[in-house]
């Protein structure tokens, strides 16, 4: 187990690295917030194709994080697409002025790539498993936690799109719909 959580964290912290040299690169380290799901999705796969044969589970979680992961990442790609870098990692770079490129690898890639490692550690075990158990009451309540979590996220934002593409809405903070609550 300590050797697959090793890894991927190498590869996480590789990704990161690749992805801080871009945002340096193109000066705008925006680059990273669509990078969370598929950072879910690279550490699901790397877990199960490690750790051979994967139970029944661990195929199931695989694929359930990357339809959740490649669907958010396609919506923060598409909702950042031809927009200037995001104004909080903009403001960051101001007040940071030439120490910024260091700053940011540590505060803004590192410490999401730590906490991604983190957050996936459940993937990770799941993977590693390697009893086969039949699918039980627990894999279904999971399975339907996970869709009413996918469709909340989902409709959620669509509406909080819908809702900033209205210019009327400009300084408005979203309480409609799902956001509501």
């Amino acid at each position: 187990m300590s050797g697959q959580l090793l890894f991927s964290l190498g590869i996480v912290l590789g990704c990161m690295l690749l992805l801080w040299i871009i945002g340096t690169i193109r000066r705008d380290v925006s680059v990273v917030d669509p990078f969370w799901g598929t950072g879910f999705v690279i550490i699901a796969w790397t877990a199960v194709l490690t750790n051979q044969p994967a139970s029944p589970r661990g195929w199931l979680l695989a694929i359930l994080t990357t339809i959740w992961g490649l669907r958010l990442s396609g919506y923060l790609l598409w909702r950042n697409w031809g927009h200037a870098e995001d104004r909080r990692y903009a403001a960051m770079r101001t007040h940071h002025g030439q120490r910024f490129w260091w700053i940011s690898l540590i505060t803004v890639f590192l410490v999401q790539g730590l906490l991604l490692w983190l957050i996936s550690f459940p993937q990770q075990i799941v993977a590693v498993e390697q009893t086969p158990h039949a699918f039980g009451w627990i894999d279904v309540c999971g399975m339907l936690l996970w869709g009413t979590g996918f469709v909340f996220e989902t409709v959620g934002d669509w509406q909080l799109a819908h809702f900033k593409a209205n210019p009327a809405n400009r300084s408005r903070v979203m309480d409609q719909g799902l956001w509501r609550y």
